[in-house]
C-alpha cells in the first residue's frame, strides 16, 4: 500500500469520525509501535516496516485507532476511546485486528 492510498484511507475515516483538520501521515521505522499520533503536530505515524505484513482491514483499523486518540485528543485507552472505536468496529473484530497488528510487529522484529 502506498502513501496515497493511506492518504484516501484516512481522508475517509476522517469524514467518518467529523474531523476537519489536516492530518499528516509519516511513515517510519519503528521497533515498538505500529502507529502513534502526535496531537501537537497533527501527524500520525505509522511504523513503515509493518505496512507490506499488514491486510487492507488491519491497515485501516491502525488509522482508525490513532484518529480517534486525535478525535479525543487524548492518547489514553480509556471508556470514552473504547466507545469510540466500538461505534466502528465491533469487539470481536476489532480484537482480530488487534492480533494481527501485533503479531506482524513481533515479526518484524524477529520476536516470533
Amino acid at each position: 500500500m502506498n502513501k496515497e492510498q493511506l492518504k484516501e484511507i484516512l481522508n475517509e475515516l476522517k469524514d467518518n469520525l467529523d474531523i476537519s483538520e489536516n492530518i499528516k501521515i509519516e511513515l517510519r521505522p519503528m521497533k515498538t509501535k505500529a502507529a502513534s499520533v502526535s496531537l501537537k503536530k497533527n501527524t500520525i505515524r505509522i511504523n513503515k516496516n509493518i505496512i507490506p505484513t499488514l491486510t487492507p482491514d488491519c491497515i485501516k483499523y491502525l488509522i482508525l485507532h490513532e484518529l480517534t486518540h486525535y478525535k479525543l485528543r487524548s492518547t489514553y485507552h480509556n471508556g470514552d476511546f473504547h466507545k469510540q472505536i466500538k461505534k466502528r468496529v465491533n469487539d470481536a473484530k476489532a480484537k482480530e485486528l488487534e492480533r494481527k497488528i501485533l503479531t506482524s510487529l513481533l515479526k518484524i522484529n524477529n520476536i516470533l
